[in-house]
């Protein structure tokens, strides 16, 4: 049996949009692993994205495994596809219990070298878009029985780089994720946020490139964390594993925060 058995899952963010690590057939990313576990967990899985076609390779590869996926696109900055995809989970697969929030770009800089465009859409994208998913997936998650929501933050919420827009986002998706915690835990659905470190992701390594001898000196267990890592974190979240666990974060860094 898996932990996940009998449960839907919304994935948003579950594609996976650049170049694949040494050996990987498939790119692999936070969110699609995130909904690969899921699925072998025994979820049913939707896997929302802004470009379809890569949530549609991550529903592929959960179908290849035995599993049941469907993709739609979502553009998290929009109300509309918020509720959409919502609505297509439920649509498809009768209910909802669980979501990811896997959302998140990274523009700007420094307080003076970033625009109020830049951080307006940081805002819309890294933040508004979490409060929006939630705010609709959590009448179908009470209508279900309850269930459980993992945002995915940053360690940068904890530490800064000088990357104001994108601090103060991550920063603020922990207030956001407790306040929905404290709200909801008499509907029976938990609320947590994952802190992720150093990972060597597909993002990553389409922004920066391969950096694990840069910063593998930084951290404690040597090495950068992987896509698979931070989805076994996300699904213990969400699994009966932590049923007694809400409104917390979750720090998955190899011990960077440490330092």
């Amino acid at each position: 049996m898996g932990r996940l058995d009998g449960k839907v899952a919304l994935i948003v963010g579950g594609g996976a949009d650049g170049p694949p690590n040494k050996g990987e057939a498939l790119a692999i990313g936070n969110g699609r692993a995130t909904a690969i576990m899921c699925a072998r967990e025994g979820a049913a899985v939707m896997v929302a994205d802004l470009r379809l076609p890569l949530a549609e390779e991550t529903a592929a590869a959960i179908r290849a495994e035995g599993g049941r996926a469907k993709a739609v696109a979502c553009d998290a900055s929009k109300e509309e596809d918020c509720r959409g995809a919502v609505e297509a989970a439920v649509r498809e697969f009768g209910k909802l219990h669980l979501l990811v929030n896997n959302v998140g770009i990274g523009i700007g800089g420094s307080l003076l070298k970033t625009t109020t465009e830049q951080f307006d859409r940081m805002v819309a994208v890294n933040l508004r878009s979490h409060f929006l998913t939630m705010r609709y997936a959590v009448a179908e998650i009470a209508k279900a029985g309850g269930g459980a929501i993992v945002n995915v933050s940053s360690m940068a919420a904890l530490r800064s780089n000088r990357l104001i827009p994108y601090e103060a986002t991550k920063a603020a998706l922990l207030g956001l994720s407790r306040s929905a915690a404290a709200s909801h835990a008499r509907d029976n659905i938990r609320v947590n946020t994952i802190l992720p470190g150093l990972i060597n992701s597909t993002m990553v390594r389409r922004e920066i490139g391969d950096r694990e001898a840069a910063v593998a000196p930084r951290i404690p267990m040597r090495r950068q964390g992987t896509p698979w890592e931070i989805a076994k974190a996300i699904v213990f979240l969400l699994s009966d594993d932590a049923s007694y666990i809400t409104g917390t974060e979750l720090i998955v860094d190899g011990g960077l925060s440490m330092g």
